[in-house]
């Protein structure tokens, strides 16, 4: 059998294999998530963005289930496949040749999982493989027409992940002569303005992805971080092909070939930058994975020599049936919601059975709302406590719609046996939940708090507060259903509070659309930020910007 037509037989069982692990693996709580930024699309969203939205709305607009989430993803991760195999150097290509990319291929963990589970590391992968297909034509016949492919290519690695930046930046440090090649600037060019009108998006929402990226997530420095790093890469990628991998670099270090130099700058460049990101925060393991296009690349062309075949048959074999066979396993365990990493169907399905086709507002993180929405369909919407970060739901602002209606909500966090205050407790099913029923809903999370002036007086903060009520009702502090506080909450690092409540008159009422300043004392605690909180019986919201209180002398 010729060895191109081996290629696409194990290509097509491939896809065939991902098709049937997208139909019958239960949905993750993130993969809800995107599907509604398929429905809601824009130029950016608050995590990552926009390529997932398009991957979502065209699954979405095809079919039905799983797959309006997954069919794209499955298409995408085939065409990587085909486009690492057609980067690689087919001199006297054999059938060997063939087996040993496939068995590269499947070892890699995370690069399987990625080929049925929509996230933004899908197209991500895709432009990388795609971007590493036309430097290599480019470096052996520059042109025009592969330099402006490589431009329109490097923003949609971009609009895929802001880790295709590094994708760029490591191939640029492996081949500095690039900085004098006037093509490729244009390439540039052309990707800075095709990417333009996402930086527009994060301006006019005042960056909240490199804010939370960049800023939030800073915890400093922890040696369990330091510690964990590379057992998760040797997971992500696999003990055996990530050792290989980086002893080939290693070993091919002082290379004269530019495209094996962009090889070896990526794999290990991905692996260093991420471990030293560890100095401020936890690097999540998949964060690495556009490394692995790289990774096999590398591989390929060495374990098909002799000298390494051993390793091929020894380590990398056995690491494919292992994964295959968990690849099988994975669906009947996962819908049994096995380990908990799910979202459990049948508690949305219960959820709905009680509230019906009334909107329902989950009070928690994005997951519940987003699998809600994407099991039944109905309209949701997301209050998130002060002490959680903020997610696209911020953006979106679905509550809004819903002030003054009939609406449920729901608190599916059930630690114990007991209604939690202003809540009714529902069992049934092994389900349990916190339901509150209301005729005129008033939501607090959207009303809007400012710090105009404080004095620090002894141990006492006195503040001079603005409210604003961007919704169409009258925000009221005496509601009869969602009686409000207001709280001054210090912050201590990132998950220690200090909630102070702050008396003003119970009287108040911020009329719609409109302002109200009030004046406020609570005790001052140094050296903590200070957010301005509403308690409106059901959520305590975060309603101020965080604000480091100076006292002065």
């Amino acid at each position: 059998m010729k060895s191109q037509k081996l290629f696409y037989i194990l290509l097509a069982l491939w896809v065939l294999a991902d098709l049937l692990q997208a139909i019958f693996t239960p949905v993750f709580s993130d993969e809800a998530y995107y599907s509604l930024y398929g429905q809601f699309l824009d130029w950016g969203y608050y995590d990552h963005p926009p390529m997932v939205a398009l991957l979502t709305a065209f699954s979405g607009a095809l079919l039905k289930g799983n797959l309006s989430i997954r069919f794209a993803t499955v298409l995408f991760h085939g065409g990587t496949v085909w486009l690492v195999w057609n980067t690689l150097s087919h001199k006297l290509q054999t059938n060997k040749d063939v087996w040993t990319f496939f068995a590269v291929a499947a070892s890699l963990v995370m690069f399987s999982v990625y080929g049925f589970v929509t996230t933004p590391d899908a197209p991500l992968l895709f432009f990388t493989a795609l971007f590493f297909y036309l430097y290599r034509h480019y470096l052996n016949a520059p042109s025009w027409s592969v330099a402006l492919a490589i431009g329109v290519t490097l923003a949609a690695m971009f609009y895929s992940k802001y880790m295709g930046v590094l994708v760029a930046g490591f191939v640029l440090l492996s081949n500095f002569k690039l900085l004098k090649d006037s093509k490729l600037w244009i390439a540039v060019l052309l990707a800075a303005v095709l990417f333009m009108p996402h930086i527009l998006w994060l301006l006019r929402n005042e960056f909240p992805s490199l804010q939370y990226h960049l800023i939030d997530r800073n915890e400093g420095l922890h040696l369990l971080h330091l510690l964990e790093y590379l057992p998760n890469q040797l997971l992500v990628f696999n003990p055996v092909c990530l050792c290989l991998a980086l002893c080939f670099c290693w070993q091919r270090r002082k290379t004269d070939d530019l495209f094996e130099r962009a090889c070896i700058f990526t794999t290990t460049g991905f692996i260093l930058f991420f471990w030293v990101m560890t100095v401020k925060d936890h690097s999540e393991p998949h964060w690495t994975e556009a490394a692995s296009i790289p990774m096999i690349i590398l591989l390929w062309q060495e374990l098909r020599k002799e000298q390494w075949q051993k390793w091929l048959m020894r380590g990398v074999v056995p690491m494919v049936i292992i994964l295959t066979l968990l690849r099988f396993a994975a669906p009947p365990l996962m819908n049994r919601n096995f380990l908990n990493v799910l979202g459990d169907r049948k508690k949305f399905a219960v959820i709905h059975e009680y509230c019906g086709h009334t909107p329902v507002v989950f009070v928690g993180s994005f997951q519940d709302p987003s699998l809600y929405h994407f099991y039944t369909g109905e309209n949701t919407a997301l209050l998130a406590p002060y002490y959680l970060r903020r997610t696209q739901f911020d953006i979106w602002q679905f509550d809004k719609e819903l002030q003054g209606k009939p609406v449920y909500v729901v608190n599916s966090k059930v630690h114990k046996r007991r209604p939690k205050k202003g809540y009714v407790l529902i069992e049934k099913d092994d389900v349990a939940f916190h339901l509150h029923k209301t005729e005129s809903f008033q939501g607090s999370n959207r009303i809007q708090a400012n710090i105009d002036h404080y004095d620090v007086v002894h141990d006492s903060l006195y503040l001079c507060l603005s409210l604003f009520n961007p919704y169409e009702t009258d925000f009221v502090f005496n509601h009869p259903e969602f009686p409000v506080k207001l709280y001054a909450t210090y912050l201590h690092g990132n998950s220690n509070f200090s909630s102070i409540k702050c008396p003003v008159d119970s009287n108040m009422v911020i009329p719609a659309g409109g302002s109200l300043r009030c004046n406020t004392v609570v005790q001052y605690i140094p050296d903590a930020p200070i957010v301005i909180c509403l308690d409106n019986l059901i959520n305590r919201s975060a309603n101020s910007k965080p604000l480091k209180i100076v006292k002065h002398d």
